[in-house]
């Protein structure tokens, strides 16, 4: 079926979805719960998808089984050594031609999109990025199902929404849902994939995103459960805690676990920038690492693919204490190689390993200083695996609860909590970011997260400043500026150059300190008088910046100008404006975030225009005052509708006024009018043809 006759029967299917969102009129959380079901269904069997993927290509590679690790040592020599090379360059290419999102461990792409992209993920990087993680674990890569899961749900979530036309706080929430149902399913572990969304992702603990989160990472689950099965992802004997002198230690095994994970993250992105430096082409990067990689798996089988069998034999105290520090050192130079050259794959399963060695390795020596302790290599490896993954990932609880979901153990627990203070404050003591944030951090971006930072991003100055606002040209009179502070209740006006740039501003306490000098009217000129401007704001600026700026000199309003390139003004935006995009945002919780093609659709109140049409606050120009909004005739002319007349009050503040077309304007109504991006441009540059420099016109 091609792709024009597949269009409108989807279209069809959305506004039918459209219509009953109607009729019903659910809240915020209704509607994301709803949909967070069906994330949830994806999640689970693309989780389902990926595994069976990895045990094909694994079949294909070294044969069927689930103990990887005698599988490899029993194939020829060489054949270990070319499979990840072979494996390089069939991922080199797809990821490099396929989507550049899918290299890597992918859990800073999505936060990219959370954050920068407005919660936009591409769906062909979750066909990519399944695709390219399989071959990679099963070729020999020595990475984890988990970090490609996230960002496989993370796409699918996204997909789902944008088909939706969901608006960007809503995509960011199924982005949280798809990533805690590929977790839940992944790891059998339901409670541990929400938290990984809500502390990790999110970061926003309301209702309205912790609800269908929950919802999708519990739907995952009873997917992943029945096609699965039920079971802990590492099944371990029961352990008890024997001397409490034990205690004291697992803080120590913390302390020794964040010190590795600070060595994880930076050795990591330091392979990363080698091969950024490197002069081999980025396709054939992972083929090329795949030869230093095969070399390890020739003498060490330990560190293919996830490793769960080796952790497994360590939980089991099967290790011996030199092998598992051994295999520390390996795994790490293995996970750097694969990570770093280009591979697809996952961090999760190489910190759980690294953190499952040392403390198997530090168990081993507690068992021989402290002959009472019971289990101590096993009890060890498990808390040294949570407490690595906390520390690396900067999800503490979230480890905690993996760990404990995954191995179905809980008279553990104190010990993992206390091991996991010990490896944050170690590791957070000698580097601010996790693996995932660092990447952020490196290009000198501000990674903030969580819904009330996200709102005022996903606005710009241009979608709620005041244009054409009364303004004094450089070259009036002091009398004439003396006027219009007697006419007009403004503190301070903006001055312009005779090419529409701002010149300074000028204040009521500017003027009232010369009205004893009565021959000065004559003299001086708006010129003369005016003050430097500060601060100022373009067009283009997000809200977020805007705010602070407001906030750097506790300025009520500030200047808004064209564009760097053309400095010229064009507008005011006020303080509270911006406060008022934030309560409905944020406190009122009003963002539906439908996008309804129509327009006429009621969603508790609440419309979303479709993209191309814009609500404007306008001040009209001094030839507009008397007339009737049906003399000037806007919705013929330019195809713009009057929503309201924001109208002085008798104490000095504004309220709203239905706009009557018989209605003559007052001096100092705002209007407020919406229409066509275009059209409402149009207006404005006959209005003020100096704000629109790069406007052609019409004819």
């Amino acid at each position: 079926m091609s792709t024009a006759t597949k269009r409108p029967g989807m279209g069809r299917v959305r506004r039918t979805i459209f219509r009953m969102v109607e009729r019903f009129e659910p809240d915020e959380t209704a509607v994301m719960v709803v949909v967070a079901v069906a994330v949830g269904l994806v999640g689970g069997f693309g989780a389902i998808l990926f595994r069976w993927l990895v045990d094909a290509f694994q079949g294909l590679a070294i044969g069927p089984g689930e103990h990887t690790v005698q599988l490899l040592a029993s194939v020829p020599w060489w054949k270990r050594l070319l499979l990840p090379v072979a494996g390089g360059l069939v991922v080199g290419p797809l990821v490099h031609f396929g989507a550049r999102e899918a290299r890597g461990h992918g859990v800073p792409e999505v936060l990219d999109a959370m954050v920068f992209r407005r919660g936009v993920i591409r769906p062909v990087v979750a066909a990519v990025k399944i695709m390219a993680s399989a071959l990679t674990i099963a070729f020999g890569g020595s990475v984890g199902r988990e970090g490609p899961i996230v960002q496989i749900g993370a796409a699918m979530g996204s997909t789902l929404g944008q088909w939706l036309r969901f608006s960007p706080q809503r995509l960011r929430t199924l982005i949280g849902c798809g990533a805690a149902a590929g977790i839940a399913a992944t790891f059998n572990a339901p409670i541990a994939g929400a938290f990984f969304a809500l502390e990790i992702l999110m970061r926003d603990f309301a209702v309205v995103t912790f609800a269908p989160i929950i919802v999708a990472s519990v739907t995952a689950t009873a997917i992943s459960r029945e096609f699965l099965g039920d079971t802990p992802a590492f099944p371990v004997p029961g352990f008890t805690l024997g001397d409490p002198l034990e205690l004291p230690l697992y803080l120590v095994l913390g302390l020794l676990v964040g010190l590795l994970a600070v060595a994880y993250v930076r050795s990591l992105y330091a392979c990363e920038d080698l091969a950024a430096r490197s002069f081999v082409p980025r396709w054939l990067q992972p083929a090329v690492g795949g030869v230093f990689l095969g070399l390890l798996l020739v003498r060490f089988p330990q560190v293919y693919g996830v490793g769960y069998g080796t952790m497994v034999e360590a939980l089991d105290g099967r290790l011996l204490g030199w092998t598992m520090l051994l295999l520390v050192a390996v795994k790490l130079l293995a996970v750097n190689i694969t990570l770093g050259s280009g591979f697809s794959g996952g961090i999760f399963a190489p910190a759980l390993f690294l953190g499952g060695m040392l403390g198997g390795a530090f168990g081993s020596l507690v068992g021989q200083v402290l002959p009472g302790s019971h289990d101590a290599v096993g009890a060890f490896a498990m808390v040294g695996m949570s407490a690595m993954v906390g520390a690396a990932t900067g999800g503490p609880l979230t480890a905690i609860l993996i760990l404990f979901e995954m191995t179905g153990e809980y008279r553990v627990i104190l010990p993992l909590m206390l091991a996991g203070i010990g490896a944050a404050l170690a590791y957070r003591s000698l580097m601010g970011d996790s693996i995932f944030t660092l990447k952020f951090a490196r290009r000198g971006q501000k990674l903030e997260i969580g819904r009330e930072s996200a709102v005022l991003r996903d606005f710009h100055v241009q979608d709620i400043m005041e244009v054409n606002p009364v303004t004094v040209q450089e070259s009036s009179g002091f009398n004439e500026v003396l006027e219009l502070f007697l006419e007009e209740n403004e503190e301070h006006y903006y001055v312009l150059d005779e090419q529409g740039r701002l010149a300074g501003r000028i204040s009521i306490h500017d003027v009232k300190d010369l009205l004893q000098e009565t021959n000065l009217g004559r003299v001086l000129i708006a010129g003369d008088v005016c003050g430097p401007v500060e601060n100022l704001v373009y067009r283009q600026d997000n809200l977020e910046d805007c705010l602070l700026r407001l906030g750097e000199r506790d300025s009520s309003d500030l200047p808004v100008l064209y564009s760097p390139e053309q400095p010229v003004f064009v507008g005011v935006i006020r303080r509270q404006a911006v406060f008022e995009v934030y309560s409905r945002q944020v406190l009122q919780r009003e963002d539906t975030g439908i996008k309804l093609i129509t327009g006429e659709a009621r969603m508790r109140g609440c419309v979303e225009l479709p993209a191309e049409y814009k609500v404007q606050l306008l001040m009209p120009p001094r030839d507009w005052w008397g007339d009737t909004l049906r003399e000037l005739e806007l919705r013929s002319r330019y195809g713009i509708s009057v929503l309201a007349i924001r109208r002085r009050t008798a104490l000095g503040g504004r309220h709203n006024v239905m706009p009557e077309p018989d209605a003559p304007l007052e001096p100092g109504d705002r209007l407020v009018i919406v229409g066509v991006t275009d059209d409402l441009d149009r207006l404005l540059a006959e209005i003020n043809p100096r704000a629109f420099p790069d406007r052609k016109e019409k004819p």
